[in-house]
């Protein structure tokens, strides 16, 4: 009888590239791990905020609102460029900034493995279903996160509107905030002057504003929060 020893994971680079289940709930644990952390405050320090300081002049508009805030919380905002994450992560004081998840699209960032790899080392990411198969899944890892103790960032609209025209928010996250009773923080990015990484040479100019934090009262309707989470952001 022949002993067949099974090959490392790692071995296997082409599996890296191939497409993940659109609904799958497996969700990586190694990006919060103290390594994974260490190496992702480094390099935010050392490379993609000082990157974003260059290409960007970031105006932030409400930065007192965070004093008032109570961590953990679910912090929201509109999608309207690829980079806004890394704007409303700069628009963050470092106490929040290194306790924050950000949730991805399953079937777009983390459709890929390079792509999902490099969005739960470099975001702190974990990959969000927006519908259908998956989408409790998605919902209960977020409560899970929050209770212990890390902040989670959600673009409820769902998908990139580069019009800058805000689409209603899904109301799976009046459902995150009803079951979770957290406060939310309404964040809001506009784009000024487009910049590097929309192709204009010029450097860009992009404006965070940071709304009041929101607390809704359990038992809510879901579309109902969503539609008041809504409201905060496009006020805030």
């Amino acid at each position: 009888m022949q002993l067949r020893i099974p090959r490392p994971r790692l071995w296997y680079v082409d599996s890296l590239w191939r497409k993940r289940d659109p609904g799958s709930t497996d969700f990586p644990g190694w990006p919060r791990t103290w390594l994974a952390v260490v190496v992702r405050r480094v390099f935010l320090s050392a490379c993609l905020l000082p990157a974003i300081r260059l290409g960007y002049r970031l105006d932030v508009r409400g930065a007192e609102n965070i004093d008032r805030l109570k961590a953990p919380c679910i912090i929201i905002s509109n999608h309207n460029m690829h980079l806004d994450w890394g704007m409303l992560l700069r628009a963050m004081p470092g106490r929040l900034r290194r306790r924050v998840l950000i949730a991805a699209a399953a079937d777009n960032i983390f459709g890929n493995r390079v792509r999902g790899l490099g969005a739960s080392l470099v975001g702190n990411g974990f990959p969000f279903v927006k519908e259908g198969s998956g989408v409790r899944e998605s919902l209960e890892f977020v409560t899970e996160r929050l209770d212990e103790g890390w902040s989670v960032l959600i673009l409820p609209e769902g998908k990139l509107t580069t019009s800058g025209e805000m689409q209603p928010f899904k109301r799976g996250v009046g459902w995150l905030v009803v079951h979770t009773s957290v406060e939310v923080l309404p964040m809001r990015v506009d784009v000024i002057r487009p910049g590097l990484f929309e192709g204009n040479w010029r450097r860009g100019h992009v404006r965070v504003s940071i709304g009041e934090p929101v607390r809704t009262v359990p038992g809510s309707d879901y579309s109902d929060v969503a539609a008041t989470l809504e409201h905060a952001v496009r006020n805030a």
